[in-house]
């Protein structure tokens, strides 16, 4: 068992060892412990290797020169200069937040930018400004539409934070497929199967195989196959 601070300098270590400045470490490193506080181990420390990975092949840039390419009082584009995801993300909402400072809204769109991890952590980040955060993405094509076998659709997640005076905030964070393509992976490495519907082989027939993305299988859309709903 390891301890919050323990894993916290861990994550912050290995990104510094990657060549990121302490600031973007740190960004990174509490996105993934806070994937790990909500129960999402599928974002969380177990994504580590996956960075590695994009680090090795010259995938992410630690250095980004992360800037704002297009603005208006309530909107920006922001090249992120494939910054880590969750660097670039986390500058993204800064913007935001601080346009509705001003505008009463704020949007922002980033481009050139990496995985950021779960989408939760950014629309929290409005909520210490008493603020409504939404935050989506795109993903890979993994995804077969209704009566397809074809990846052509990402997970495509979105996450939504409301503030609820002195309730407990409203918090939403999901994705366009019954199951996250992260959860997958911890089925796979705990030797589990996963429901059905989830996922097809690549004749379009069910399967429980988390691991049958390797075999040219792919995730179903939300609401499982045809059958049950799928849309």
């Amino acid at each position: 068992m390891y301890t919050y601070d323990y894993l916290l300098s861990f994550a912050i270590q290995v990104f510094e060892k990657m060549g990121c400045p302490t600031r973007d470490a740190k960004a990174a490193a509490k996105v993934f412990l806070r994937a790990e506080l909500r129960n999402l181990p599928s974002h969380g420390m177990l994504r580590m290797k996956d960075y590695f990975q994009l680090w090795e092949t010259d995938r992410i840039n630690t250095k980004p020169e992360i800037r704002i390419i297009h603005e208006s009082p309530s909107t920006a584009v922001v090249d992120g200069d494939m910054a880590i995801g969750m660097v670039a993300s986390t500058r993204s909402m800064e913007i935001a937040i601080e346009k509705a400072k001003v505008s009463g809204t704020g949007w922002v769109a980033t481009q050139n930018s990496n995985h950021f991890g779960i989408g939760s952590y950014y629309a929290m980040m409005a909520l210490e400004h008493d603020m409504i955060g939404i935050a989506m993405t795109n993903a890979n094509p993994f995804v077969a539409p209704t009566n397809s076998v074809s990846k052509l659709l990402g997970t495509n997640p979105v996450a939504f934070a409301v503030p609820a005076k002195n309730q407990p905030a409203f918090i939403a964070d999901f994705s366009s497929t019954p199951i996250a393509r992260g959860k997958l992976a911890v089925a796979a490495k705990k030797g589990e199967k996963v429901a059905y519907g989830f996922v097809q082989d690549k004749e379009g027939n069910p399967s429980n195989d988390p691991d049958i993305l390797k075999e040219g299988g792919t995730m179903l859309p939300l609401g499982g196959d045809l059958e049950h709903g799928s849309h």
